[in-house]
């Protein structure tokens, strides 16, 4: 197949944001369960499938159909393997779903969880291959390989979780740092270099010279601060100097990284700005939210603020969402906008957007305020409702953003294959 049709991403996208409805829903019904009550439904497996299908479902399947659609736009020829990845990808995704759901951490959830890494690894290989041979410019080479690096050790973590399940070893120091290992290289390794090769795409797209020493620097302050950067995730347990002081190092090269990149975009800024409305909404808050999770992984480095960041789960549940949605949820939504692969022109999804957008910046703002009510020891007896409004909101909007998806039919007579 010498190329994907525009209605295939087209449809893909779809998928996508139906799964991230999904995602809305079960946060909803979670929210719903603190505020109230929901007897027949388990916290716990609810939550577990909430947050395995986000990852999955939505955000890895998001920046999947992107990476591919953005080879294919670039005039690669693509193969029918991509097509039996992402169905792969989504039979995990809702084996986890369905799984997670009624059983937890059990012989269905990890083998699902399996299928998923299967495919991880067999995405990761041929897209590296195929990526490499491509006439993409280098930085957008380069970022997607560092996605793809990441989303491989990413799985480590949940290979060492599920060892630790299936033998019943009771240690929360090793439980806390497989997990914090997973998270880390899907949040600032899979995700993040997922969005920066969008961007450098998106850039290279808009005509604006990414082959300069403030692109380069940014990537390889990034790139370079990565894997040592997981340490920040150990400080929870008071680790030796040694660990501090590489968490240290890892979050300066961070905050190298953020100097570089705002002189990348101040000197771009007029193209930028001929980017569509919707898009520069969603890409701005989706920066602050990049700029916040990098400046706020810094302060994690310094002993007191981590005790903070760590011995707190409201401030652990608003960094995850501020990352998750401020950041990565914004600017793909923002990319599919972009590069057309919604209908983002008619009322139902202009409402829809306004109420997704509102909804997200609600939680975030009561995140805070839960977070810092938290560390102060005062108890909010208002907030698990608000919270749940918040979450409602969120879902309406994502599910008004959905509706033109299913009730327009795409018009293959100018888009039958992608084109320059």
């Amino acid at each position: 197949m010498q190329g994907t049709s525009f209605a295939t991403f087209q449809r893909w996208t779809t998928y996508c944001l139906v799964n991230f409805c999904i995602v809305a829903v079960l946060g909803v019904l979670l929210r719903y369960k603190i505020a109230f009550s929901l007897p027949m439904m388990n916290y716990n497996f609810i939550l577990e499938a909430h947050s395995h299908f986000a990852f999955s479902g939505w955000i890895s399947t998001a920046v999947f159909t992107t990476l591919v659609y953005m080879l294919s736009k670039s005039g690669y020829p693509l193969g029918r393997m991509y097509t039996l990845q992402f169905r792969l990808a989504q039979t995990a995704s809702f084996g986890m779903l369905l799984s997670f759901s009624f059983e937890g951490y059990g012989f269905l959830s990890m083998f699902f969880s399996m299928v998923f890494i299967l495919f991880s690894w067999w995405f990761a290989l041929q897209y590296w291959k195929d990526v490499g041979k491509s006439d993409l410019p280098p930085v957008v080479k380069g970022c997607a390989k560092a996605a793809l690096l990441f989303f491989v050790l990413s799985a480590t973590g949940i290979i060492i979780l599920a060892y630790l399940k299936y033998h019943q070893i009771n240690s929360p120091e090793l439980y806390f740092n497989a997990l914090y290992l997973f998270l880390h290289f899907q949040y600032n390794g899979w995700f993040s270099f997922g969005v920066l090769t969008l961007f450098f795409y998106a850039a290279y797209s808009l005509k604006i010279s990414i082959d300069d020493n403030r692109v380069r620097f940014c990537f390889r302050l990034m790139l370079t601060a990565c894997i040592p950067a997981y340490c920040l995730s150990l400080l929870w347990m008071t680790p030796p100097v040694w660990v501090f002081a590489i968490a240290i190092t890892a979050a300066s090269l961070q905050l190298g990284a953020i100097f570089f990149f705002i002189l990348f975009l101040n000197k771009s800024w007029l193209h930028w700005s001929r980017l569509q409305f919707q898009v520069k909404i969603l890409w701005g808050f989706s920066f602050i939210a990049f700029f916040s999770k990098l400046i706020l992984q810094a302060f994690s480095a310094f002993p007191g603020l981590g005790k903070l960041a760590f011995g707190f789960r409201p401030v652990i549940i608003a960094y995850l969402h501020l990352v998750m949605l401020g950041f990565i949820s914004f600017f793909m939504i923002g990319f599919f906008i972009k590069e057309k692969l919604v209908y983002a022109n008619t009322g139902t999804w202009h409402k829809g957007l306004f109420l997704f957008i509102a909804g997200v910046l609600l939680m975030e703002v009561l995140l805070l305020m839960q977070a810092l009510s938290a560390i102060n020891n005062i108890i909010q007896s208002f907030a698990p409702i608000l919270l749940f409004i918040a979450a409602a909101i969120l879902f309406g909007g994502v599910f008004l953003m959905l509706i033109p998806q299913l009730t327009l039919k795409i018009d293959n007579a100018d888009k039958t294959q992608l084109s320059d």
